[in-house]
């Protein structure tokens, strides 16, 4: 009984952070993978604060090839992204907001942003995610991209953006969401 009350009180809670990352595998005309939002409560204190994860929404992922947005100088690839609801331990509000499965637009990768070096869990080793809220018009640095091999203790020959690799796409920052 007490452990169905606390899963209630944790389900009603009211989000106050979120966190996008991906899981792609690109091809010569595009890619395929995944887009997890990730939700924490307003107390979070970031990525070893397990105690404040409230739930995950989880989107399938389709994208082709487009030119890279303006502004995007060091950027070599970009996509045009569609995402499809697939899985949610998130409340219908969570997991039916548009937001969250349509303001991935298009993103692209390129060179390590230099000014978010300092949030980079493989330095060197990967490069830089940037995303478009507004259909491409306008682009800016999100994050960083890497082989996810990484993650298991693997190695890379360094940056690399290679048709039918597995690659984690991981946000510099959180979104603060209204209260």
């Amino acid at each position: 009984m007490i452990l169905l009350a606390w899963l209630l009180a944790c389900a009603s809670e009211t989000p106050g952070w979120s966190v996008q990352h991906l899981s792609v595998v690109p091809s010569d005309t595009g890619l395929t993978g995944t887009q997890t939002w990730e939700f924490f409560s307003t107390g979070w204190s970031g990525a070893d604060d397990a105690d404040a994860f409230l739930c995950a929404v989880a989107h399938e992922l389709t994208a082709t090839l487009v030119a890279a947005p303006e502004g995007c100088d060091s950027c070599t690839v970009a996509y045009a992204v569609t995402a499809t609801p697939m899985d949610s331990t998130c409340g219908k509000a969570l997991t039916d907001d548009p937001v969250y499965r349509e303001s991935l637009t298009v993103f692209a990768i390129g060179e390590a942003p230099l000014a978010l070096g300092d949030v980079d869990r493989h330095p060197g080793a990967g490069l830089g995610w940037y995303m478009s809220m507004d259909g491409g018009a306008t682009v800016r640095e999100y994050g960083h991209a890497y082989a996810a091999v990484l993650d298991e203790g693997g190695t890379t020959d360094g940056p690399a953006w290679t048709p039918g690799e597995t690659y984690t796409l991981w946000p510099a920052f959180a979104w603060e969401l209204p209260q």
